[in-house]
């Protein structure tokens, strides 16, 4: 019989990642990101109760953050230290990524970071708009407004890179 915790996580585990893929560039550090969330979670007392959904998102956010400002941190001391070399490079490129992929992701980028972060939390972690307000702290009507100028500048920047191509 599996936990409460397991099944959450079987449920929201993708999704989870591909949220703290906004602020993590590594798909490896996503899920780190997201283990940090659950493991935070497991250790903290109280019930989360009846809806823990927004409550892991909002907890896997912090440990993107948490993350982002760590190797920032590390960023900082390798350069004083003269440790990176020049040319290095900084992210790791997946060769298998598909070319619409990597369109998506690009025009997900240039989205303002309110608009991209509704967006993801109601798409990808099938949350409603009111769950999304109250973990952002904004109304449900500016979450569905955020959401549509999301959808809607994602399409038109999406047109511009076909253009392009």
């Amino acid at each position: 019989m599996q936990s409460d915790w397991e099944q959450l996580y079987d449920e929201h585990a993708a999704g989870l990642v591909l949220y703290a893929r906004q602020w993590l560039r590594s798909p490896s550090d996503a899920e780190d990101a997201v283990q940090d969330a659950f493991v935070r979670l497991l250790k903290s007392p109280g019930s989360f109760g009846e809806r823990p959904v927004p409550i892991l998102y909002q907890a896997v956010k912090w440990a993107a953050l948490d993350r982002l400002r760590r190797e920032a941190r590390l960023g900082r001391r390798e350069e004083e230290a003269a440790f990176l070399e020049p040319g290095e490079a900084l992210f790791e490129c997946s060769l298998e990524s598909e070319e619409r992929r990597v369109q998506v992701e690009a025009a997900l980028h240039v989205l303002p970071e309110e608009q991209r972060e509704v967006l993801t939390l109601h798409i990808w972690g099938n949350l409603s708009f009111r769950e999304v307000g109250e973990m952002l702290g904004i109304s449900q009507n500016t979450a569905a407004s955020r959401y549509r100028y999301a959808l809607k500048n994602l399409g038109t920047s999406l047109n511009k890179q076909e253009l392009i191509a």
